[in-house]
């Protein structure tokens, strides 16, 4: 196997343990404990959800697979629409697979080469910025719960 393949292997298998995760700890939540912002400023779970979903589209989709994903960063974080846990969480495993087909689609030169958010650097390095923000807020995510769970 070629060195690159094993990169994409593991980022993709990375991004969807952590994705399983986020899955995990959002299950025994109830609809409106999705929602909840139990520290003011703070987020609640449903919308760090959203902003890894926008986060993946825009980076990955758009930037690298030219899906013509528009984000609205802002509304990820501050939006009042708030479509069911079940919904979010699917949007989310819409982004995992666009991160896959995409990341599993890219050459060894195409790694290599600059993404285009320049301060990203290449595009591997994009990815594993992408993979590691993602685990800093499957950790947020982890704490929010353990605030607005009932125990």
């Amino acid at each position: 196997m070629t060195l690159d393949k094993l990169v994409k292997e593991a980022l993709i298998a990375e991004l969807e343990a952590l994705r399983n995760q986020v899955r995990a700890a959002a299950e025994p939540l109830s609809e409106d404990a999705f929602w909840i912002k139990p520290v003011q400023p703070g987020n609640s779970v449903g919308h760090l959800v959203q902003h890894l979903t926008g986060n993946l589209h825009h980076f990955v989709g758009a930037q690298l697979g030219k899906t013509g994903y528009e984000r609205d960063r802002e509304r990820e974080f501050t939006g009042t629409y708030a479509p069911s846990k079940a919904e979010t969480l699917h949007l989310l495993d819409v982004a995992v697979s666009v991160f896959r087909k995409v990341v599993g689609g890219l050459s060894a030169e195409q790694l290599a080469a600059p993404h285009p958010e320049t301060r990203f650097g290449t595009v591997v390095n994009a990815l594993l910025h992408l993979i590691a923000h993602f685990a800093l807020h499957r950790g947020q995510i982890s704490y929010i719960v353990r605030l607005v769970k009932p125990q």
